[in-house]
């Protein structure tokens, strides 16, 4: 599992540096499936150089990335979520966050093998944190352990959320959640863009819960593996086991995970 972590360690850092090798150009802005979905010319960069970077350890690689473009332009073999091995690539989780020059946007790379990640690492780009996990080996940043916190009450735990791109039942879903959890109450709650930086922020403790509809694979793969090995919880957001096919989320240290999963469920439907 040593040469899997380091390479999913090496492809994320060589998509932050392509990240950061473009500050201060001007970006070619254009939206995909929604008007808030964005994409620039460093998400390909990125991912050009994530899948380059894995490649250059192992040429029989598969991949599942989110720019479609990446896959001609770094020759990488395109993969499926189904196949026995494959990695997901996230080049710029956070794009908005980027293009207007807010400070929390990552890349993420995680190794799917028979539908579940067995390692990944997230980097945090503008901060230069690098968190990783294997599976049975722990989370780290860097060189140093992580664990997630051990707050067992709501009304002194720190949240972190997101808002799904799709504007209609999703969002009245996500609002129906915040207004619930603000109410619970919480200490409060942080809203900063990359489901891959707030996965981390949950193993690293510096938040005690993350919940967010409309997710992709790709945004959460890393962060499933890093969660999981830093002693927290994470599951689909009704309580069932993680998938690549969800597209909700929720994930927290296990004293506060089926409070969470309470106050979720108390707002559907």
């Amino acid at each position: 599992m040593r040469d899997e972590l380091e390479a999913a360690v090496a492809a994320a850092e060589a998509g932050a540096t392509a990240i950061r090798n473009r500050a201060g150009v001007t970006e070619r802005v254009r939206s995909k499936s929604w008007a808030s979905d964005l994409v620039t010319e460093a998400d390909i960069a990125a991912g050009s150089a994530v899948a380059r970077a894995i490649l250059s350890r192992d040429s029989s690689a598969r991949f599942v990335i989110e720019e479609d473009e990446v896959y001609d332009l770094a020759d990488a073999p395109r993969g499926a979520l189904q196949d026995p091995e494959v990695w997901l690539v996230d080049p710029l989780d956070g794009t908005t966050s980027f293009v207007h020059g807010y400070p929390c946007y990552s890349v993420s790379v995680a190794l799917l093998r028979h539908g579940e990640p067995v390692a990944g690492a997230v980097t945090n780009v503008p901060l230069s944190e690098t968190v990783s996990a294997a599976q049975g080996k722990g989370a780290a940043l860097g060189e140093q352990p992580l664990r997630c916190s051990k707050t067992d009450s709501l009304d002194q735990a720190l949240l972190v959320t997101g808002f799904p791109y799709d504007r209609g039942a999703p969002l009245d879903r996500q609002l129906s959640a915040l207004g619930s959890f603000l109410r619970a109450p919480v200490h409060g709650i942080r809203r900063d863009g990359s489901a891959a930086v707030d996965c981390c922020h949950v193993a690293l403790g510096r938040v005690d819960g993350f919940w967010e509809y409309g997710l992709q694979p790709w945004d959460t793969a890393a962060g499933v593996v890093i969660c999981r090995e830093s002693g927290a919880r994470i599951t689909a957001i009704d309580g069932s086991e993680w998938s690549v096919h969800c597209s909700g989320i929720l994930a927290a240290n296990p004293a506060l995970h089926e409070r969470m999963l309470d106050i979720v469920r108390g707002t559907e439907g």
